[in-house]
């Protein structure tokens, strides 16, 4: 690979490519074409991975951001029984292309799916991520078919705390929301968002912004394309007993995800981008 910033190489058993650039270090694994690492220079990391997940490819991995695409949350109807959160981040993904500078470095990727499979869905995605001293993720899929296509999808950023317990979202006030965890109980935000226990909700809102705030970290996230908010973090029970997720990882993680839940449907040839960006502000 002829690039100044960008070095494919294994690292921990798995394919990954690593970016380092004056302005950042970034890690991007093969598998689920998936951001795992995001560290502004002389900052620490923005995003959360737990330690007690495999990154060679063998599984899934939890934590970073990976993609749920081209449905969120279980499978249905034709797809009953295939993966949690669909395919996109169970393949491999290919570099398709990359433009780099002193100021940013753009990649993007593509997910190698079965062509029965890409038939089947009647849908192609692409993934494009800009990397300056902050992070644009953005989705792109394709009605490749001639007929309307249902999706649904979110990226799943796991974002970094100190303390869950010093940590609270702001932004989503008066905003409904479905409570997975209560039957999917409609209720709405009264404040900010602080999570004091297992939390899997559905924002209603596709406003374009909310904000963390964590000690003395402010991330805004920057949302274009979705008509839902989804906030999750397990807690302590469930996180101990996830194999893949470390027993006190719920302390220093929170999800927040630009998704798509509301009926999305696709014209045949149509696109749609779905983006999330996020920025570190300065306290």
């Amino acid at each position: 690979m002829d690039s100044q910033y960008i070095t494919k190489a294994t690292i921990d058993d798995g394919v990954n490519y690593q970016i380092n650039h004056p302005k950042f270090s970034a890690r991007i694994t093969e598998l689920g074409g998936q951001l795992i690492s995001f560290t502004p220079t002389g900052k620490a990391d923005l995003l959360w991975l737990s330690d007690s997940c495999p990154v060679d490819g063998s599984r899934p991995i939890r934590g970073g951001a990976p993609i749920c695409w081209p449905w969120f949350g279980p499978a249905s109807g034709l797809y009953a029984g295939e993966p949690q959160h669909g395919y996109a981040r169970t393949v491999n993904w290919t570099l398709e292309r990359f433009e780099e500078s002193e100021h940013a470095v753009e990649l993007v990727l593509s997910p190698n799916l079965p062509k029965t499979l890409a038939d089947s869905l009647g849908l192609s995605l692409q993934m494009r991520y800009v990397f300056t001293d902050n992070i644009e993720i953005e989705l792109i899929t394709r009605n490749t078919s001639k007929t309307p296509q249902k999706l649904s999808q979110a990226i799943h950023t796991y974002f970094a705390v100190d303390d869950i317990d010093d940590s609270q979202i702001i932004d989503l006030n008066n905003v409904s929301y479905i409570d997975k965890l209560s039957h999917d109980k409609k209720t709405t935000q009264n404040g900010p968002v602080k999570i004091t226990k297992h939390a899997d909700r559905i924002y209603l809102t596709a406003q374009d912004k909310v904000t963390l705030l964590n000690s003395n970290r402010k991330l805004d996230i920057v949302g274009v394309g979705h008509d839902s908010i989804v906030i999750w973090n397990p807690w302590q029970k469930n996180a101990q007993q996830m194999i893949d997720f470390d027993n006190d990882g719920y302390k220093n993680m929170v999800c927040i995800e630009m998704a798509n839940t509301q009926a999305l449907v696709l014209q045949a040839n149509d696109c749609h981008s779905l983006k999330q960006k996020i920025i570190p502000i300065s306290l």
